[in-house]
């Protein structure tokens, strides 16, 4: 039987649908498209055998209120059954130094879960989504807080917005620094400024935590840092997808 995962952001929303522990389908969507529509095409999709569209199980990851009614009311009206990660979460322990954790985005949440199973202690997740984060995991395995900044494409998207004549570029890899085009130079700008500002974050979090923490990319442009950083263990843009998974089959124990 096949498990659904709905992990929703605020730029795209990821299905991945898995049969045991394999990935057999992903689809990325922007979540202001999500309709009744479109979500009946992609549990339809022509790609998935249709054995494999017999739900043993679906679990969503939210930070956009708006879209969990849409997500709601078709799932019932198709009479799956589903969970949001607020309806299972209480039942995995999770410490945490975050005075408030209603304030806690699912994504890290769930990422922070995972990388706990996954390592138990010291590990730094970076997720390149709309906003990219840092949620640090300490030597005790204790969730210790976090960095939120910009997304790439958020601040690509605004600077060519609040400026006159700066066009809106692709992010990329760049081999150097110095750029001989504008657009080169906003290339470059954005993927060494990240580079950069990731390192200079890591450095400071094992400072101040007296740690050296195993580091995880994921997100959309993780495979982009490939090299990029030391104490890597784990690049993989499904990363929270498969955190969901582990979650829903834990669950259901």
């Amino acid at each position: 039987m096949t498990k659904l995962t709905i992990d929703v952001g605020n730029t795209s929303t990821l299905f991945c649908f898995f049969s045991l522990h394999k990935v057999i389908f992903t689809k990325r969507v922007h979540t202001k498209e999500l309709s009744d529509f479109k979500l009946n095409k992609i549990i339809n999709e022509e790609k998935i055998d249709k054995d494999f569209k017999k739900f043993s199980g679906i679990i969503i990851s939210s930070v956009v209120p708006s879209v969990d009614k849409i997500l709601k009311g078709f799932l019932k009206k198709k009479s799956f059954k589903f969970y949001f990660l607020k309806d299972i979460v209480n039942n995995f322990k999770l410490k945490t130094k975050i005075r408030n954790r209603k304030e806690i985005g699912d994504d890290r949440i769930v990422n922070m879960l995972y990388a706990k199973k996954k390592f138990g202690k010291s590990v730094i997740v970076i997720d390149f989504g709309t906003a990219t984060t840092l949620d640090v995991l300490n030597k005790d395995g204790i969730y210790n807080g976090g960095v939120i900044t910009p997304g790439i494409e958020l601040s690509l998207g605004s600077l060519k917005k609040m400026t006159a004549k700066l066009p809106l570029v692709k992010f990329k890899k760049t081999k150097k620094i110095m750029g001989t085009s504008t657009i080169n130079a906003i290339q470059s700008g954005f993927f060494w400024g990240y580079v950069s500002m990731i390192e200079g974050l890591i450095k400071k979090i094992n400072l101040e935590n007296e740690d050296n923490h195993k580091i995880v990319l994921t997100g959309g442009n993780a495979n982009f840092f490939k090299n990029m950083f030391e104490n890597v263990y784990i690049i993989d843009d499904l990363f929270t997808s498969r955190g969901l998974h582990y979650l829903i089959n834990e669950f259901y124990k």
